[in-house]
Formats: structure tokens, sequence, C-alpha cells
């Protein structure tokens, strides 16, 4: 009696007797057992939690209370009375601003305060996009066009908003676009696949002649100069063109900065050095033609005499 007393006690204080020759901590060992199982079942909850889609349910039942949550998809369209309806056939006069289709006959309207609103030309948006919505429908039809709060490209009625930073055209001209939308704030270069162009408060500018710096990745580093003739860059020019810095030597379109030497536009011959006519110069300069009697810059055509060496006819050297 004594004994088994002793055992039980012994088993109680988590210690075995000392017959059995070791001391063990048992409930220790269960109680590790115990967290590496709840781990276990913790991560395989987590596994099945994220195969857990709304759309592959029906409904999510609480254990405790048998509470579920239904989903349900809702129609939202125009009926034949012009109104806007949900669910079939409930209005709602606190719609607004939303194109939505005409289920009946294919057409899409603008939607305000629950009815189609007739307007003259707007962009209006749904969760497709922005359209072109003309007399309270969506006009189809492709371009550029005006709307009360710009000139957006649409092609099939929505609004292009790719387009961007590129010139497209209308009926009334060609315009630089950014985001799908006309920008009138922008001057500068922009291009597209048919060439390079100068534009002016957002639309073509034909009169633009002149060199203007790179700001579009046109040259090495965006570091060179652009020559425009009619607002367009001419990739063949080779000639002297002129802006507020001076006047340069323009081969290939671009300024060449290490050009020396004389070049020709249709005002005359002139005096380069490194890219930039030098009215500066004075005196006898070569080229693959003879040598010339320059002044301030430019071959002197009328120039007789003897100068730096030559005697000079018609500022050639004889």
């Amino acid at each position: 009696m004594h004994s088994k007393r002793r055992i039980k006690r012994d088993k109680k204080n988590c210690v075995q007797p000392e017959a059995y020759g070791r001391t063990v901590k048992v409930r220790w060992g269960y109680l590790m057992l115990l967290g590496i199982l709840f781990s276990l079942e913790v991560a395989a909850f987590s596994a099945n939690a994220q195969e857990l889609q709304p759309e592959h349910m029906q409904a999510i039942k609480k254990v405790d209370n048998q509470a579920s949550v239904n989903w349900k998809l809702v129609s939202q369209e125009i009926n034949e009375k012009n109104e806007y309806v949900y669910d079939g056939d409930k209005t709602d006069d606190t719609m607004s601003d939303r194109v939505l289709p005409k289920i009946s006959d294919g057409s899409w309207g603008y939607v305000v305060n629950g009815k189609v609103q007739e307007t003259a030309s707007v962009n209006a948006a749904n969760l497709a996009g922005w359209w072109h919505v003309k007399n309270g429908w969506v006009d189809w039809s492709d371009g550029i066009l005006e709307t009360a709060d710009g000139w957006h490209k649409y092609v099939s009625g929505k609004q292009e908003v790719t387009a961007n930073e590129t010139v497209e055209s209308n009926p009334g001209g060609w315009f630089f676009l950014k985001d799908g939308t006309v920008d009138f704030s922008y001057t500068g270069l922009a291009q597209n696949e048919n060439g390079i162009f100068w534009m002016k408060a957002g639309g073509f500018d034909t009169e633009m002649t002149g060199v203007v710096p790179d700001t579009i990745g046109v040259t090495k580093d965006g570091s060179g100069w652009l020559y425009l003739h009619g607002g367009i860059f001419d990739a063949n020019a080779d000639t002297i063109a002129a802006n507020e810095a001076g006047w340069w030597k323009i081969r290939n379109g671009l300024v060449d900065f290490s050009y020396t030497g004389l070049a020709y536009n249709e005002t005359g011959w002139y005096y380069l050095q490194n890219g930039m006519v030098d009215f500066g110069y004075c005196g006898a300069v070569q080229n693959e033609f003879g040598i010339w009697y320059v002044e301030n810059g430019r071959v002197d055509m009328a120039y007789d005499g003897r100068a730096y060496g030559y005697y000079f006819s018609g500022g050639k050297a004889q």
C-alpha cells in the first residue's frame, strides 16, 4: 500500500519512482508535443484559407451562430423611359455622372440624377473608361473631338489615354496630345511616326524656322540642336541657320559644332569656327573652290584689290 501511494504521488509530481532508474519530466514533454501539433494545425488552416475566394463561395458561415453573407449580382442599365434602373426595375434619382447601357438597343447613355442627360458634348466615364457623349448618348466616332472640358482623342467613342506626348490631327490641324488630351499649354518639340515637329500652344507651328535644343532625345545624350524648316525637322538640311545665340552650321539637320571653315546659305558664304559664324573675323580663307576675301565673317564677292598677300577679283584670289 505504501509503495503504490508513493508511485502515484511521484507521477503526480511528474517524477517517476527511483526504482525505474531515471527521472524524466513527463508533463513538459507532453506540453511540447501539444505545441507542435497546434502549430501544424494553424499552418494547415492558413493554407486552406488562401484558397477561399469570394467567387467560389455562395455563403460564408460562422460555426457558432450559423450567420451567413450571400452575394448577389445586381444589374445596372437604362430602361425604355431613359431612366437609370438597377436590379431589374428599381429607379434611383441620385445616380449621376455615369455612362450606362440601354440593353434594348445597344446604345450607351449619360445618366445625371437618374435620367439620361441631354448634353452638347462632354467627356464622361464608367468603369470601362472615358467616353465622348453627344446629346446624351455615346458617340462612337474616331478622332480628336472638342468637349466641354477640353479636346480629347477617341477611338470608337472611347478616349485613348495612351496617346501620350505625340502629334495627331483632326480637320482643324495637328495637335500635341498628353494622356489622350490636347495640351494647349505646350510649346516645344514633339514627334510621331511621320517626323518631328514644332508645337506652339498645343498646335503645329508652320512658321517656325530655326535652331532649337533637343528636348525629346533625338541626339546622343539629348545634348544636340535641331534645325526646323516650316515647323518640321529637316534631317537632310546642309546650310547655315540662326537662333538668338548666333548663326550655326547645319549638317544632316543638326548643328555641327566641330565645323570650321567656309559654308553657304541662301544669303551668301560665311566663315565659321566650331560650328558658329564668326562675324568678327577678317582675312583670307581657303576652301575647295579657292581663296576668298572675308570681311566681318562673310565672303565679300564685290572686293577687288590686294589684301593679306593676295590679289582679289570678285572676292577670289587670282
